[in-house]
């Protein structure tokens, strides 16, 4: 396989958005149902889902910079000693040759070219309440199907599943697959953290200096918390077993954050008293 990034047409130092952004750009240009009289679309379409599969995925991408630099600074010893030959340069190129094509093979499981078409990436958009009530997520597929998919258990944002030959078509190749990633939406209340959830919790001045008990909301209903006098907006309060449904009956815990306010409407008293205290005055 040639370099993936000369694949692509990036840089070594791409992003993650520049390569998927590239990539996408050249499997719509480079598709065969796109390019029906060219018989090799589908063997550069492949190497171009193939290099995208290879650099999307941190470890393999940092084993190839890690190659890459090896080499690079394996030629610029024998220039510096003077000693580079045409003999060590077909060598230095058949390294590299080797290089990719190990990655290739390590990274699609064969010796040849593959015999796969490259699979799918899409994201899923999903909610908490989605989450809750077990719904399915709706994927649009670039051909105008629609797949229903059923969340996983314990589903948390970035959770992939696959989902077998439903992904490209490329004449004389298997179907690729669908790797779905599913993405909590954001949300007016809750904000998630693996099965955690974190919510805000207002409490007024007087209730945070005194305590008070108090009604939480949670995706499942309404929960009663007691905050402790002299409560911040530094202190959390901790409901085990309220968060994101995991497997196996387990539970994530809700999290709601204190956040003192003032009254609507500013106090005299209250100014008075604060006066006071500021300028050492007691009354």
């Amino acid at each position: 396989m040639r370099d993936p990034y000369s694949v692509l047409g990036v840089k070594p130092t791409a992003s993650l958005d520049e390569i998927k952004a590239a990539w996408r750009a050249l499997a719509k240009a480079l598709h065969p149902d796109r390019n029906q009289s060219d018989p090799t679309a589908h063997l550069r379409f492949a190497e171009v889902g193939q290099a995208y599969q290879l650099l999307k995925d941190p470890e393999s991408r940092q084993r190839l910079d890690q190659e890459r630099r090896m080499a690079d600074e394996a030629r610029r010893r024998e220039q510096a000693g003077g000693q580079r030959s045409a003999e060590r340069q077909a060598k230095a190129e058949s390294g590299d040759s080797s290089l990719f094509s190990n990655l290739w093979r390590n990274m699609a499981g064969q010796a040849n070219a593959p015999d796969k078409a490259p699979d799918l990436a899409l994201d899923a958009q999903i909610s908490i309440e989605d989450i809750f009530q077990k719904a399915k997520a709706l994927v649009q597929l670039p051909d105008g199907k629609t797949l229903r998919v059923a969340l996983p258990e314990g589903v948390t944002d970035g959770r992939q599943v696959r989902i077998a030959a439903q992904g490209h078509r490329v004449t004389g190749l298997k179907r690729g697959d669908v790797v779905v990633t599913f993405r909590i939406a954001p949300h007016p209340v809750f904000r998630a953290e693996g099965l955690d959830l974190y919510t805000n919790l207002p409490v007024d001045i007087e209730n945070a200096v005194l305590g008070c008990e108090t009604i939480v909301d949670a995706p499942d209903g309404p929960i009663r918390v007691t905050v402790p006098e002299w409560s911040g907006s530094d202190r959390t309060l901790r409901i085990r077993g309220r968060g994101l449904p995991g497997r196996e009956g387990e539970r994530g815990d809700l999290y709601a954050e204190i956040r003192v306010m003032l009254w609507d409407h500013p106090d005299d008293k209250v100014k008075d008293l604060m006066r006071s205290l500021r300028e050492g005055l007691f009354l």
